[in-house]
């Protein structure tokens, strides 16, 4: 057993005296009041208003050379020269392109049946005229074929169908013709530079131009060419391309339908003998 010496007895009882004076001084010592809180909210601190980033400046272009404005001078009068050479000589190329058919018994026999079609003014014949008319390097109007249609004896969701299905099609030529003609035309034409950013621009604005090109008279199928030059998405040519044309032959049928229950019975009622003149001549009358 341990012993206390005396110096250690004094040291534990200045500690417990030590002690119990504290307790006794927190015993009887007032008690804090205590502060009410205001209950109204304090304001947020409001951030200072961000101030607008600085607009980037463009850079300004390079003016060209003498010798890149030759050069690019020389590149659109070539390909004008060809567009205008293909334009005055349309018939005689017709003329050859029917006589290279005509040595192929089987190219020709799918020709006479296409055209015995359309001269029949058949379903068939419709999708025909609609496929080849949305060729780009073919002027055929479809907006005429489709209202001429509208006066046959065929209903008008079938006609509707028949042209979009046609239409789509052809475009769809137009657009891989473009893809494989691709942007080494278009780069041959315009700084590399300048067509990344001319394709930038096609992507965000292209699903406007494509719906109201297809709505309004517009060469949608030369653009279309280029559309698939430039790599624009197929699948979305193909659904602005429908909403366009199915926008655009609605229009078409409601204009129908008006002309012929408003317009047409007083037509009858008009005596234009010049006018129908014009008209007998115009046809070989």
């Amino acid at each position: 057993m341990p012993v206390i010496t005396g110096s250690q007895r004094t040291h534990h009882g200045s500690q417990s005296q030590h002690y119990l004076k504290e307790r006794q001084q927190t015993r009887t010592a007032p008690k804090p009041v205590p502060v009410e809180r205001s209950r109204t909210p304090v304001a947020a601190a409001t951030p200072p208003p961000l101030s607008p980033p600085p607009k980037k400046r463009k850079p300004k272009k390079r003016p060209l050379t003498p010798e890149e404005k030759r050069k690019r001078y020389l590149k659109w009068a070539f390909w004008i020269l060809i567009i205008v050479l293909v334009y005055f000589f349309f018939g005689w190329i017709k003329t050859q392109l029917f006589a290279l058919m005509q040595q192929n018994d089987t190219i020709w026999a799918i020709y006479l049946a296409i055209e015995a079609e359309i001269a029949a003014r058949s379903l068939l014949g419709l999708f025909y005229a609609a496929f080849f008319g949305a060729l780009f390097f073919i002027a055929l109007p479809v907006e005429i074929i489709f209202l001429y249609y509208l006066g046959l004896n065929y209903y008008f969701v079938q006609i509707l169908t028949i042209t979009l299905l046609g239409n789509m099609l052809g475009i769809t030529i137009d657009y891989f013709i473009g893809w494989l003609i691709g942007p080494k035309i278009l780069q041959w034409f315009m700084k590399e530079e300048t067509y990344h950013k001319f394709q930038q621009k096609i992507a965000k604005a292209g699903a406007f131009i494509v719906i109201v090109g297809n709505v309004i008279p517009f060469p949608i199928e030369p653009f279309t060419v280029f559309l698939g030059a430039v790599r624009y998405g197929y699948m979305r040519l193909m659904l602005y391309t429908a909403i366009g044309k199915i926008i655009k032959f609605v229009l078409l049928w409601i204009g129908f339908k008006y002309f012929i229950k408003y317009v047409s019975p007083y037509i009858s009622t008009v005596d234009l003998p010049w006018f129908m003149d014009l008209i007998k001549s115009s046809f070989g009358g």
